[in-house]
């Protein structure tokens, strides 16, 4: 699975989460995000990074795949992470790679 932004592929080692306990654990007690690796929590908008020991970088998409929000450097173990209007895709990202996303622009996972 990759994403892709602007015909540009960010990530080409993918992870989709759509079931509740995968969502919930998303990147908790695990390594570090190589450069080509990401997360996407499908029918999600908040997060938490509890018990995730490495800053990440996240965007949030409404349902039709387009950017809403992105917030950089999100520091471990933050209680709550929010997107200024509700996401129905969260993507989670090593640090530096939501520079690559500007709001509004359409994200091809797959």
């Amino acid at each position: 699975m990759y994403i892709r932004v602007n015909n540009r592929i960010i990530s080409s080692n993918v992870k989709l989460c759509n079931d509740f306990f995968s969502k919930f654990r998303g990147l908790m007690f695990s390594g570090r995000l190589n450069d080509d690796e990401a997360l996407i929590l499908n029918n999600a908008s908040d997060i938490h990074m509890l018990f995730v020991f490495q800053g990440i970088d996240v965007v949030w998409l409404d349902k039709s795949k387009n950017v809403i929000d992105k917030k950089e450097n999100v520091k471990p173990f933050s209680f709550l992470i929010k997107p200024k209007s509700k996401a129905y895709y969260v993507i989670e990202l090593p640090l530096g790679k939501a520079k690559l996303f500007k709001s509004g622009n359409r994200v091809d996972f797959r």
